[in-house]
C-alpha cells in the first residue's frame, strides 16, 4: 500500500509538472502570435505613413509630415523572433526600423520647424504693425494712414509668405526614402504572418 501511495505521488508530481509545462509553452506561443500581429500591425502602418511622407516630399508638401511609428515594438518583442528569421531577414527588419526612425526624427524637425518660422513670423508682425501705428500718430490723419499702411503690409506679408523647411531636414528624409526596405511583402512579412496565423 505505501508503496502505491509514493508510486501516485511521484506520478502525479509528473502529471503536475508535465501540465506546467505544456501551459508554459502554450502561453509563449500565445504572446509570440501576440507580438507578430503587433509587429505586423505596426509595419503596414509605418510602410504607409512612409508612402505618405514620400508622396508629400514629391509634391513639394513638406507642412505636417506624419509620425512613422505609433510605438516602437521591434525593440520590445525582437528577442522572440531571433530563431525565426536568418541574418539577412534580421538585418532587413532591422534596416526597416533603424531608417524609419531616421525618418521619423527629420520629420519631427520639419515639422517644428514649420511652427517655429510660425511664430517669429507672427512676432514680427506685430512688431512692424506697432511700429507704422506709432509712425502713423505723429501725421494729421492717422487713422486712414495706419490703414493703408497696415494694408500694404499685410500684402507684401502675404506675397512673402513662404513655408520655411531647412534643406538639411529634407535632404535627410530624401536620403533615407529610398533605403527603406518594403516588409509586408519580403520573406519577413511572410513569416511574421504565418507565425501571427494571419496567412
Amino acid at each position: 500500500m505505501e508503496t502505491f501511495l509514493n508510486l501516485f505521488s511521484g506520478i502525479a508530481t509528473i502529471l503536475t509538472g508535465a501540465v506546467a509545462i505544456i501551459i508554459y509553452f502554450r502561453q509563449k506561443s500565445d504572446a509570440k502570435v501576440q507580438a507578430a500581429r503587433v509587429l505586423l500591425t505596426e509595419i503596414r502602418i509605418a510602410e504607409d505613413r512612409i508612402d505618405q511622407i514620400r508622396d508629400k516630399i514629391m509634391n513639394n508638401s513638406t507642412t505636417d509630415l506624419p509620425s512613422v511609428f505609433p510605438t516602437e515594438n521591434w525593440k520590445k518583442y525582437a528577442h522572440l523572433f531571433i530563431s525565426d528569421f536568418d541574418q539577412d531577414e534580421l538585418k532587413s527588419l532591422n534596416g526597416f526600423y533603424d531608417y524609419g526612425e531616421l525618418i521619423e526624427d527629420f520629420a519631427k524637425r520639419n515639422n517644428n520647424y514649420f511652427w517655429i518660422t510660425t511664430e517669429e513670423r507672427a512676432r514680427v508682425t506685430v512688431q512692424e504693425i506697432a511700429k507704422l501705428i506709432s509712425e502713423s500718430l505723429e501725421d494729421l490723419s492717422p487713422d486712414k494712414n495706419i490703414i493703408s499702411k497696415r494694408d500694404l503690409f499685410s500684402a507684401r506679408m502675404d506675397a512673402h509668405n513662404q513655408i520655411y523647411a531647412p534643406t538639411k531636414t529634407l535632404a535627410g528624409i530624401k536620403d533615407y526614402l529610398p533605403k527603406v526596405p518594403k516588409i509586408t511583402t519580403s520573406s519577413c512579412g511572410v513569416k511574421l504572418k504565418k507565425i501571427a496565423k494571419m496567412d
